[in-house]
């Protein structure tokens, strides 16, 4: 697992170059678990439509132009597009509600560490984003936040991340760090 589309198919090539050198039948058998490489949103969005029918078998996965559509769709309905002073825009919204989400930290905290440009706006973009999850929840939608949220919260349940683990031996991470 990784972060990126490209890193994941680089860490997929070198791995089936590896699994495919190995002597005899084998090779075959190392090579399935590459089914399961891929991004970290990729393999949770996997889990989450292998576990569907035990969390809720009907959704829809939002990539983040269509994320960011909606938050659109929900800032103009709040009529925080068309403030006198400029309202971020909702690719800025998006990536603030992200990292907060992500960071599980309070907005309160997250903006005036990451984007002290929109702290003036925090009632707002907390009205904004509890607006958001009720757009996504009244549509059945998943954004890319929530597939890992949700991978976190099916991993919770012991017997759901019981069987979740019997799949794998190992679970190998790329994570790219700064020199």
């Amino acid at each position: 697992m990784t972060f990126s589309r490209r890193a994941a198919a680089e860490m997929t090539q070198r791995a089936g170059r590896i699994c495919a050198q190995a002597p005899g039948s084998s090779a075959d058998m190392m090579t399935d678990p590459l089914t399961w490489a891929g991004t970290f949103h990729a393999i949770g969005a996997r889990l989450q439509r292998e576990y569907a029918e035990q969390i809720d078998p009907a959704f829809t996965i939002h990539d983040r132009e269509d994320s960011a559509d909606l938050m659109n769709l929900v800032r103009h309905e709040l009529g925080f597009s068309k403030m006198e002073s400029r309202f971020p825009t909702k690719a800025t919204c998006l990536a603030i509600y992200s990292r907060a989400v992500n960071a599980e930290l309070p907005l309160n905290e997250e903006l005036p560490s990451s984007f002290p440009w929109c702290a003036e706006w925090e009632c707002q973009l907390r009205e904004l984003f509890a607006a958001y999850v009720e757009a996504k929840q009244a549509q059945n939608v998943l954004d890319y936040d929530d597939l890992l949220l949700y991978w976190a919260q099916t991993a919770s349940d012991p017997v759901l991340a019981a069987d979740m683990g019997g799949r794998f031996d190992h679970a190998l991470t790329a994570v790219k760090t700064r020199a």
